[in-house]
């Protein structure tokens, strides 16, 4: 009789115990960092984003002039010469995240 209650409240702290682990208990705890999570910004990061949403956008889009990307330093070289001359349309936040993208992208230096 003993050997079954000492069973029976080890199976039922096992059965408890994967709810509790999940999350799938009360309230309280740690979130995990999802949505609402203030975590400082890295300011390099989101500008590589923006940069290479602009890229993606205006300079590598399907109707753009270069559709197919480009691999090699001396096109990005040369890209990165044309955006710092305005060309492409972008607004000057916008070229300075593109440089920095390609900089970071294609190991170049504007």
């Amino acid at each position: 009789m003993k050997k079954l209650s000492l069973f029976l409240a080890a199976a039922s702290v096992m059965v408890a115990a994967p709810a509790l682990a999940s999350g799938g208990g009360g309230g309280g705890g740690y979130s995990g960092g999802g949505f609402g999570a203030s975590q400082p910004r890295d300011p390099r990061a989101a500008a590589f984003s923006q940069g290479k949403r602009a890229f993606k956008k205006r300079i590598t889009c399907k109707k753009c002039e270069y559709k197919g990307g480009f691999t090699d330093g001396k096109t990005a070289r040369e890209v990165a010469a044309r955006v710092k001359a305005g060309e492409f349309n972008l607004k000057p936040r916008q070229r300075q995240a593109v440089l920095y993208y390609m900089s970071e992208r294609y190991s170049i230096v504007p």
